[in-house]
């Protein structure tokens, strides 16, 4: 049984024994991809969710292949180069090349908005500064949309023509492994499947390869746009950010990941990386911006110790945005409880237990049921969950793209979660949270002040009358919403 404490013991067993810093495979540092695949992998074991590890990260299932279905090769190939020969003859000088998702937009002003970059850049009128590179679906009423950039359209049109370019080429694979055929023997000695996990000597080549087939696209692209920064909302997962990111750091371009959820110091994907390069991995990013100051210290921990991986305290450019169109309407309008709900290995029964079932019922307060951006728990099981449990009227289920999540939260006398991130962005905005999971005590350690984050264990017979007197407590309180600055990320 793998707990987070447990799962950073053992990748920081590896770093130790192992020299995982000068692992490389056709010029690609591959311990950050293969520690991180350990630890998502490792979480999944932990929940017992049975999923897979490919049902946790994003699907890199190649535009190209969906194309072949629908039309010939001959007419493909001639559609690829015409549209990748307009699409480079168009792109224009930028400062700064953004990678996103649909998954990072919210609706406002009845558009598509991405709540952590378009923030900056409406508030610092940056709209013609910037491409944005979506990288899974395209709303149609996106917010500055002339600067947005179908990346997996455009990325699948030069796969398909460097597959066909490469295949009577013969392949040829330089590794420089030292002692990862020990590494990987007791990996299997781990409760790991190590089929799923993939990461195998052949697997890690297989995956350098797909990153070089993507490599001259982005290297034709940042020479052509000529950006100062390239910023990603999570620089894992993706094998075409992991093409992106590595390019822009062959090319001296300063690589930022913005901060989009937790960063606590049990992240192994932002903590404890305790041996790398002194130049840093070429694979991750060299810069980290922020939203608080615990964050940064979570990086500040192993990077200080190299010459180049640096990071910074931005702030959490939505609540900033949100907040400073606020005016004097400061103070708290309704008493809710906000309740962050989780998506996998979380099921409706996980989140709505018989006690928090009671404890609804047993105050006086409404709560918002908030759901995860990336929602997995069925809409119509969870209404008759509701009806069944009489609670229709206590509840309101919300989604996370119609409401914005800092007006919701700002409305909230406090917010209850097993783990959520967005007890960082209730403590930006002085909103107290509740912890009600230990895997959120250990993740959150940091932040339990006993001020605006508390624990209290579900587990304890006595926990509805605890979080009773919490919320009681709460509700004599005045909290005053607390105003930061929009960061620019030009400056």
């Amino acid at each position: 049984m793998f707990t987070q404490q447990n799962i950073k013991d053992i990748i920081l067993d590896f770093e130790d024994k192992y020299p995982v810093d000068t692992w490389v495979v056709n010029g690609v540092h591959v311990w950050p991809y293969v520690r991180i695949k350990i630890y998502i992998h490792a979480l999944v074991l932990m929940n017992k969710n049975g999923l897979t590890q490919s049902e946790i990260l994003p699907n890199n299932e190649s535009y190209n292949k969906q194309l072949l279905k629908k039309t010939s090769k001959v007419f493909l190939i001639f559609k690829a180069k015409i549209k990748l020969l307009l699409f480079f003859s168009n792109l224009k000088k930028k400062q700064i090349v953004f990678f996103g998702s649909h998954i990072h937009r919210v609706l406002y002003d009845d558009k598509y908005f991405n709540r952590f970059y378009d923030s900056m850049i409406d508030y610092h009128h940056l709209q013609n500064d910037v491409y944005m590179m979506e990288y899974q679906k395209i709303h149609d009423a996106t917010y500055n949309k002339k600067a947005v950039i179908p990346l997996k359209e455009y990325l699948g049109y030069h796969k398909l023509l460097s597959k066909i370019k490469n295949k009577f080429k013969k392949e040829i694979n330089v590794l420089s492994l030292n002692s990862y055929d020990i590494f990987y023997k007791e990996l299997g000695k781990y409760n790991f499947n190590l089929s799923a996990l993939g990461v195998s000597e052949k697997e890690i080549t297989d995956w350098t390869n797909r990153l070089n087939l993507t490599n001259d696209f982005f290297d034709k692209f940042y020479k052509k746009v000529n950006p100062s920064k390239v910023i990603f909302l999570g620089y894992y997962g993706l094998d075409d950010i992991y093409s992106a990111l590595l390019v822009a750091n062959k090319l001296n371009i300063d690589t930022i990941d913005f901060q989009h959820g937790p960063q606590t110091n049990v992240h192994l994907a932002f903590a404890f990386w305790t041996k790398l390069p002194n130049k840093g991995f070429n694979t991750m990013p060299k810069t980290f911006w922020n939203w608080d100051k615990e964050s940064k210290e979570s990086i500040d921990e192993w990077a200080n110790k190299t010459n180049t991986v640096k990071s910074k305290v931005v702030g959490q450019p939505y609540i900033a945005y949100w907040t400073s169109k606020l005016g004097k309407k400061e103070k708290r309008e309704k008493q809710y409880i906000f309740y962050s709900l989780q998506t996998t290995p979380f099921n409706i029964e996980d989140l709505l237990t018989p006690k928090i079932v009671k404890l609804i019922h047993q105050n006086k307060y409404h709560w918002i049921l908030r759901l995860h951006p990336r929602n997995n728990l069925n809409l119509e099981a969870l209404d008759n969950f509701l009806g069944a449990n009489n609670l229709k009227e206590k509840c309101t289920v919300q989604d996370a793209i119609s409401s914005p999540l800092p007006e919701v939260l700002n409305n909230s006398m406090a917010h209850i979660t097993n783990y959520s991130g967005c007890l960082i962005e209730a403590r930006l905005l002085n909103v107290p949270t509740i912890l009600i999971n230990v895997v959120g005590k250990e993740m959150f350690n940091q932040y339990i002040d006993d001020k605006l984050v508390f624990y209290l264990d579900q587990n304890n017979e006595e926990f509805v009358e605890n979080v009773g007197r919490k919320l009681e407590a709460f509700s004599k309180l005045s909290f005053k919403t607390k105003k930061t600055n929009v960061f620019n990320p030009i400056e």
